[in-house]
């Protein structure tokens, strides 16, 4: 009876479990459940496919993570690129959390973008193809599976790993995000249930009767919901274990695949950025002289007096992360910076709120370094301890408690740069690397988004729960920002007025270019089109746009056209045959951009085609009037076709209303006609 028993409930076992792969071999059919792939594919043109790093794919780790509310911050760079690579392209995937993503700096402005500058400029002879895989909020874990699929589906040259500060708030972390449990096996058969179709099934319809009105909820407040973590707590010696597991497997992988690997240890703000304040454990009345103690300790303070106080409320209680920091800063005020700075990193491994990686995790990073094959080490806590003051490294480097600032940004490509240095795995570089104000001005390092970052540095710690602590580096970027926006150009000012008020294209810097170009201020406003472009490749705006009124910029301010920009050009029209596919994008602006093109690379007949073709669309002749019609004139000039560049001239002049400009353009016109 009880064998029949068993097996009765074996056989139903194993038809629930048959029911339930046969739903999920079903659903398998269904592509809109398929978890968002590393990359897509775009457009074909002939033999060459488009192909972009999908910005979706870092929604796969965050299934079940507030599943009530809906989530803002979390970010993947959508860099597009084209397969088949060229035979003397050099590949690197770039895999981390938000510092390899860049925050809060421009894509561009990011150590992977510093670090494709510069490996090409050392390899000049080859086509360097730097991939950011950096997603916001992961831990390890995540960065781990990243590696996998980025391996896969680039076949990188070279991989690069800068991860740890997510080991405890991170997306499969051990604290707020953490999802499966502590344990990685845990970790790992969560992770592959939440990319079976049914379970993404079953989230969506959960979903539709969670959803919650209001904006979406940053990032960094579900991640403080966890709360504190001890130094105690078993979750700090476990976040340490699989940050350790995590990279070995990075390394195995790498070491199977032959591709070398570079680990990279990580910097924090030490002396800047102000640990949690907590509640002291103590009794009553000892509670009130500790808080007492360190209140008559504050910054405004004698240092000399203020660390009497502090030794005072350290007898009390030894262990609160806040009390060693502020010892730190006064340590720092007498001019002790040795003293200063064991204080600041005292008061960063008792932190309770673990924001930045403790001193374990580099000591990770280095062993497994030192220990699996095939692996190089990047020292940039090193290099950043270097380049700071004998107290630590501040806010000279650091945005906040961890985000390095474009200097920092370059600081980290530098130093990534330098593990490879004498290393067998590529060719003896034959180039030289420039210096960071070069960098700055190749990438467009410009005020107005100087200004957005302290503008968002300033959100961040005027809220919780960056705000306890840091409520004097909160005022000192409000004053910055007054100072940054006075010092902007009045079409600067007015750029960004309109993007804020939503009145232009969501891109910042296209909104500032437009508004400077429309003044008359071309080298400035070419500076922002060419950042764009940096910033928006294969996007009809930030690409096709922002590289013709570059160069239109340069014509006006009296320049000929150069040989760098007939390859502009060239390579624009390429990567318009790519975005002629794109949905919304309507045959007429196609060929308004083609014929502008043309028209500057001289090749005056299909400039004219392109451009007769452009001017049948009203939307193009409302939009683009100006351009299009002096363009168009000046073709059909050029073909002698006088009388049907006049006809032009005033029926879409008076069209649009723009009786005076017609009236000049056919003054032009029969001028032009005389002298011929």
């Amino acid at each position: 009876m009880k064998a029949r028993l068993m097996r009765g409930r074996l056989l139903a076992l194993l038809f629930g479990l048959g029911f339930v792969a046969l739903i999920e071999l079903g659903l398998r059919l269904v592509p809109t459940l398929e978890p968002p792939p590393f990359t897509l594919q775009l457009a074909r043109v002939e033999d060459q496919l488009l192909t972009a790093i999908n910005p979706a794919y870092a929604r796969r780790f965050f299934s079940g993570v507030a599943a009530d509310v809906p989530l803002s911050g979390i970010r993947m760079t959508p860099r597009p690129f084209v397969e088949p690579s060229t035979p003397n392209a050099l590949r690197v995937l770039f895999a981390g959390g938000s510092t390899v993503q860049g925050y809060p700096h421009p894509k561009r402005l990011s150590a992977p973008s510093y670090l494709q500058e510069m490996l090409g400029d050392l390899y000049p002879n080859h086509q360097i193809e730097v991939f950011n895989a950096g997603i916001t909020a992961a831990s390890s874990f995540v960065v781990a599976r990243a590696v996998e699929d980025g391996i896969e589906a680039l076949a990188p040259d070279l991989v690069v790993v800068y991860t740890g500060h997510n080991e405890f708030y991170g997306v499969y972390g051990v604290a707020s995000l953490a999802q499966g449990g502590r344990q990685l096996w845990i970790k790992r058969i969560h992770y592959e249930v939440m990319q079976w179709r049914m379970t993404r099934l079953v989230g969506r319809l959960l979903a539709q009767f969670s959803a919650t009105s209001g904006p979406p909820t940053p990032l960094i407040e579900v991640m403080a919901r966890t709360g504190m973590v001890r130094v105690d707590d078993p979750n700090r010696a476990r976040a340490v274990a699989n940050l350790e597991e995590n990279l070995r497997d990075i390394a195995v992988l790498c070491r199977e695949e032959e591709i070398p690997l570079v680990l990279s240890t990580l910097t924090s703000n030490e002396r800047g950025f102000a640990p949690a304040r907590i509640d002291p454990p103590l009794p009553e009345p000892v509670r009130v002289q500790y808080l007492d103690l360190v209140a008559r300790s504050g910054r405004s303070q004698v240092a000399a007096t203020a660390l009497e106080e502090l030794e005072k409320a350290r007898g009390l209680w030894a262990d609160d992360a806040y009390l060693h920091y502020m010892r730190g800063y006064h340590m720092e005020k007498l001019g002790d910076g040795t003293a200063a700075r064991e204080a600041y990193l005292k008061a960063r491994e008792l932190d309770q709120r673990p924001w930045r990686s403790v001193a374990a995790f580099n000591q990770v990073v280095r062993r497994v370094a030192a220990e699996e094959e095939g692996v190089l080490l990047a020292d940039v806590e090193g290099a950043f301890v270097d380049a700071s003051p004998a107290a630590g490294v501040g806010w000279e480097l650091m945005a906040d408690h961890l985000h390095p600032t474009s200097t920092g940004q370059l600081l980290l490509a530098r130093t990534l740069v330098a593990a490879l240095d004498g290393e067998p795995y590529w060719e003896v570089p034959r180039g030289q690397i420039c210096t960071d104000e070069e960098y700055r001005f190749r990438l467009g390092d410009l005020p107005v988004e100087q200004l957005s970052v302290i503008q968002a540095m300033a959100a961040l710690f005027g809220a919780p729960p960056m705000d306890q602590g840091n409520e004097s580096r909160a005022r000192e970027l409000v004053d910055q920002i007054g100072v940054l926006w006075d010092q902007l150009s009045v079409g600067e000012q007015q750029g960004v007025n309109r993007w804020r008020e939503g009145q232009g294209t969501d891109i910042l810097t296209l909104n500032v270019a437009e508004a400077l170009f429309e003044l008359g201020d071309y080298s400035r406003a070419r500076s922002y089109y060419e950042a764009t472009y940096l910033e928006k490749p294969y996007t009809i705006w930030g690409d096709l746009w922002s590289i013709l009124r570059s160069i239109r910029c340069r014509q006006l301010m009296g320049y000929a056209l150069e040989a760098a920009d007939r390859d502009a050009l060239s390579q624009m029209l390429h990567r318009l045959s790519f975005l002629g596919q794109a949905p919304g994008f309507s045959p007429g602006l196609q060929a308004f951009i083609k014929g502008y093109a043309l028209h500057f690379l001289g090749e005056h007949r299909e400039a004219l085609a392109a451009l007769e073709a452009a001017v049948e669309d009203g939307t193009i002749r409302q939009r683009f009037f100006t351009d299009l019609l002096e363009l168009l004139v000046a073709e059909l000039m050029m073909a002698d076709r006088y009388a049907d560049a006049e006809r032009y001239a005033r029926q879409i002049s008076e069209e649009q209303g723009q009786h005076k400009f017609g009236r000049i353009l056919v003054e032009r016109i029969k001028a032009d006609q005389k002298l011929r």
